[in-house]
């Protein structure tokens, strides 16, 4: 009789247990989506950010720093690439009217459009744009689950963990999208833009249809592209810090693994890209340097 109750006592606090464990799971839930909801209201703010490579026991090499802002309907962009190999840092700026997207890199004293180089440029604009990131957390979450150490009075916190198979399909879609009939269509003299990617993969830098330089995986074709993806172990999630009044987020961490096998080795990778948002509601209107040229002198 004794060893019965025990039985039940026991099957009652495992189920006492997990109930518990899912009402944790579905309020993680209700907070990403009330902080995704008051974020996507905001018609000003800015951020800021950088990636980190953590592969190989590297120092904790900066790819991509990147800063911007939205005002109203405009998000404006500047991305500083880091080039090691030639001892250089790229800039470009980019300026997303919805409908038209404007580019200047340092050679330009003028912002253009690049029809050419669209699809790649929005590409670069989403990579780092909050708004977009939430949107692919939102396309994208398996589980959301609640930070619960080392949190301010007046800070919350959860992790968003994404969908392997769907952040699979997505990453086959970003490399497919980087040679496509645009392509074709380049003016003379004009260099395509090759977007710089956050995620843990060599073949996603933009430039692996090439002939390979150094021991850089680049070679691949299309259909061992999407065999190695098929195949790879890929993670990624969110670390979302925000305040508890306002709902509105602070800081984003995405951090991304990736192990897959290119000519019999083991590559694996690890990136992170460290987001940080602040100054919400106040938009600069006044800052012409955010206008787009006229029409008529357009590139």
């Amino acid at each position: 009789m004794r060893k019965g109750w025990i039985i039940c006592l026991l099957t009652v606090t495992a189920m006492l247990g997990g109930c518990n464990q899912m009402g944790v799971q579905q309020n993680a839930g209700s907070d990403f989506e009330q902080v995704r909801d008051q974020f996507a209201k905001q018609r000003a703010y800015e951020f800021y950010g950088r990636t980190k490579l953590l592969t190989d026991n590297s120092s904790n090499a900066n790819i991509v720093n990147f800063s911007g802002r939205k005002d109203e309907g405009s998000v404006y962009m500047n991305v500083k690439r880091s080039v090691p190999e030639e001892n250089r840092v790229d800039s470009l700026s980019l300026l997303d009217q919805g409908k038209q997207l404007y580019a200047k890199t340092d050679g330009d004293q003028d912002w253009r459009l690049s029809v050419s180089s669209e699809a790649a440029l929005r590409q670069e604009m989403e990579n780092w744009n909050p708004a977009s990131a939430f949107a692919q957390m939102d396309e994208m979450k398996k589980s959301v689950i609640p930070i619960t150490k080392n949190l301010r009075t007046d800070q919350a916190g959860i992790r968003v963990v994404l969908d392997s198979a769907k952040l699979k399909s997505w990453l086959g879609a970003q490399l497919q999208a980087q040679t496509g009939s645009h392509i074709q269509s380049v003016s003379p003299g004009e260099k395509l833009h090759k977007p710089s990617q956050k995620l843990a993969m060599s073949l996603s830098k933009g430039d692996w249809q090439e002939p390979p330089q150094g021991t850089r995986i680049q070679s691949a074709g299309n259909a061992n592209i999407q065999e190695i993806i098929d195949q790879m172990d890929l993670e990624a999630e969110y670390t979302i810090m925000y305040q508890k009044s306002t709902k509105l987020p602070t800081s984003m961490l995405m951090s991304i693994r990736s192990q897959y096998d290119y000519n019999n080795q083991l590559v694996q990778e690890h990136t992170q890209v460290e987001t940080y948002l602040q100054n919400y509601g106040l938009a600069k209107k006044s800052d012409r340097s955010l206008s787009p040229v006229p029409s008529d002198r357009k590139r």
